[in-house]
């Protein structure tokens, strides 16, 4: 990406995008960095925010279909991610860290949809709820050592978040 010109978008931030978009095909970059660019600047980062914030150039039923149904690999960009998150990081340790959550379905349909143990014992769901087991990695960024005070807290934001397949 060519950033001469482009004051309001810091070089870095165009260096990091390009590093990003090269493990997608060529054909595909245009919708990424749109995309990418309407979530950053959503508070919630959703992609229909995302295609209200900017002017884009196509309509909605591109997006939706580049996300479904594009020859891009989702694991390919998170593999990228992470490089650029190693490569851009200066600690001498990095944490990640796996989680797993349950997304709540009504529809037994859904992808990946089963019955779950509700183990956060939330006092207004029964014990077994049915949902999708979604599995969240993220870096942990932040000082080593007794990671309970809240002042040596590390930072991170998903890098990887996929749906648990439902024959696990």
């Amino acid at each position: 990406m060519n950033a001469k010109g482009q004051a309001g978008i810091p070089g870095e931030l165009c260096n990091w995008i390009t590093f990003l978009a090269k493990v997608l095909p060529l054909r595909s970059t245009g919708t990424f960095i749109e995309l990418l660019i309407g979530a950053m600047l959503t508070p919630t980062g959703f992609v229909t925010d995302a295609y209200l914030m900017l002017t884009m150039r196509n309509h909605w039923t591109s997006y939706y279909k580049w996300l479904q149904q594009g020859k891009w690999s989702w694991l390919a960009l998170a593999r990228q991610f992470m490089r650029l998150v190693l490569a851009s990081v200066t600690h001498d340790v990095v944490h990640l860290a796996i989680d797993d959550t349950v997304t709540l379905r009504t529809s037994k349909k859904a992808p990946g949809s089963r019955i779950h143990h509700q183990h956060g014992n939330k006092i207004n769901l029964p014990a077994f709820v049915q949902g999708q087991c979604w599995i969240c990695a993220r870096p942990m960024l932040g000082q080593s050592g007794n990671h309970h005070s809240s002042s040596q807290q590390g930072a991170g934001s998903a890098a990887v978040t996929f749906p648990l397949d439902a024959s696990w």
